[in-house]
């Protein structure tokens, strides 16, 4: 099973914490790609030292030089692409990978969903907030290129592909237009949905489990999906994605994601006395959402156990 993700020097806790997640809860051998620049030794060697011996790591930095001729709108990082230029240029040998964020983590055996056929080149979890081209919540260009405004939106924290059908409809080519001609609010996720045009498999919601999922009123996702499979990407998350949220991430303060308590043990474990951050912007957007009443949680919402072993023995149905 080939897992890869996109993660520079400065995301090496939240790397650290992923790769652990995956060491605790992945059967059989196990390849990993880390794709960024500015890693320090230490922090490598932190990852390789818990390394057992069914997995394989590969730090792969990536010579920014070689892509001097892609201009992101809005002057982005060119590490906002990593995760779209990896299955033409980096893992151009490959034919099957699951790419996953780095702010995530496994709580279970992911071969089930490595094994899911595909019938088209990229299966993923549609957004549970904004669900649609034309969603409300920001604009984007589906009118000008031509979109159903219905379109299925997905979200791309969790990605199998078919790295070979990727290539041949030359799907990194297509996204890194619409990267050049369009300032778009979701980047590199807003230029992969406008090139899939919705053709992508739907994968179950408990292999991205967002913060959207728990928030009641900002959960457009009700409107096309099952409200027991969003129940179960609630309860029962094969990956939780801790991604910008009213809730905050857990590597800062004030967090109140539900899942907070898991992903801090876990970093406790890869780097003893790490420090939480104080994002001054983040927390006054999450106070102001409080006090407007737009954080009402699912009421089968609970916060998870602190640990892999005890979530595993604690499934909530």
């Amino acid at each position: 099973m080939l897992v890869f993700t996109a993660a520079d020097g400065n995301y090496a806790l939240q790397a650290q914490v992923w790769f652990r997640s995956l060491t605790k809860t992945q059967t059989g051998d196990v390849r990993v790609v880390i794709l960024g620049n500015r890693w320090r030794q230490s922090d490598k060697q932190a990852i390789t030292r818990s390394t057992p011996s069914s997995f394989s790591v590969e730090f792969q930095e990536v010579d920014d030089a070689r892509f001097a001729g892609i201009n992101l709108k809005n002057k982005f990082p060119l590490a906002t692409a990593y995760n779209i230029l990896a299955p033409k240029f980096l893992l151009q040998n490959d034919q099957r990978a699951l790419y996953m964020d780095a702010d995530m983590v496994a709580t279970e055996d992911l071969r089930p969903l490595w094994e899911t056929k595909l019938k088209t080149a990229v299966g993923a979890v549609l957004d549970a907030h904004i669900v649609w081209a034309a969603s409300p919540s920001m604009w984007r260009p589906w009118r000008e290129e031509g979109l159903d405004p219905l379109t299925p939106y997905l979200n791309t924290g969790t990605l199998l592909i078919d790295l070979e059908r990727w290539r041949d409809v030359q799907l990194t080519e297509r996204t890194l237009g619409y990267l050049e001609k369009y300032s778009l609010p979701c980047v590199d996720q807003d230029a992969l949905n406008l090139a899939l045009r919705g053709n992508f498999d739907q994968l179950h919601p408990r292999y991205n489990s967002m913060p959207y999922h728990h928030l009641k009123m900002l959960r457009y996702l009700d409107t096309v999906e099952t409200d027991e499979r969003i129940g179960e990407a609630i309860t029962n998350p094969a990956i939780i994605h801790y991604h910008r949220s009213f809730f905050g991430k857990p590597w800062t303060y004030g967090c109140t994601h539900p899942g907070k308590d898991l992903w801090r043990s876990l970093a406790n474990e890869v780097v003893p006395g790490w420090k939480k951050s104080f994002e001054p912007m983040n927390t006054a957007r999450a106070i102001a959402a409080r006090y407007a009443n737009m954080t009402t949680r699912d009421s089968r919402t609970t916060n998870y156990p602190s640990s892999l072993d005890a979530f595993k023995n604690k499934r909530i149905v």
